[in-house]
């Protein structure tokens, strides 16, 4: 599974311009990132789901990331690729919040994914017997529903807060702008701290 993610719409793509030589490289090296994430991605859900050897608890966790992961190369990387080339963003409001509202939310659900595979092998590892027995489709669907739950509530509060006039000229930049500091808080623990300390303890542990 190729776990490549775009997560970069905070970042400022203002500065100085880029020559037509800068532009055509930036272009050509993301291009082909992005087709590599979705063919990469693709090949593993394929592989997941035509294989019956495959079909286990644990692969489902491996098949909803390599998901994940195609959802950004599909919906997040290629706007991603013309807002940057562009220095400027294009595509109005609408279009500007639908994508960052995409990317939060699929960034988010792919670290959570690590997360919960980690949590998935720790549990297999030391407490095999036992966990054998609960090691259940149903439970791996339950996981990944809560990945995608717990990521739709760190990644959608910002859609909420944002209001801009009708008459207002379109942005240049798409970035998400608020003064919610609690929220910046608990969206940085939720999406990034809590998920990779918990990662670290756990690998840590199992090896």
């Amino acid at each position: 599974n190729m776990n490549i993610t775009n997560c970069t719409t905070e970042a400022s793509v203002a500065g100085r311009p880029k020559t037509i030589t800068e532009k055509m490289l930036i272009s050509m090296t993301l291009v082909i990132i992005t087709t590599l994430t979705m063919l990469l991605n693709l090949a593993v859900i394929m592989a997941i789901c035509t294989t019956k050897k495959l079909h286990q608890p644990a692969n489902y966790l491996i098949c909803s990331l390599a998901v994940t992961d195609l959802l950004v190369a599909v919906l997040v990387m290629p706007l991603s690729i013309m807002y940057i080339v562009m220095d400027s963003w294009k595509l109005g409001y609408f279009i500007c919040e639908v994508w960052l509202s995409v990317d939060m939310t699929c960034c988010t659900c792919s670290i959570l994914h690590l997360c919960v595979i980690a949590l998935d092998r720790y549990w297999a590892i030391t407490n095999a017997i036992e966990y054998a027995r609960k090691r259940t489709a149903k439970r791996a669907g339950l996981m990944i529903l809560t990945v995608w739950t717990i990521s739709i509530f760190i990644s959608m509060p910002p859609l909420f807060w944002r209001s801009h006039r009708q008459l207002s000229p379109p942005p240049s930049q798409c970035t998400i702008q608020h003064d919610h500091v609690i929220y910046t808080i608990y969206s940085t623990l939720g999406a990034f701290y809590i998920p990779l300390t918990l990662i670290l303890i756990l690998y840590y542990r199992i090896y």
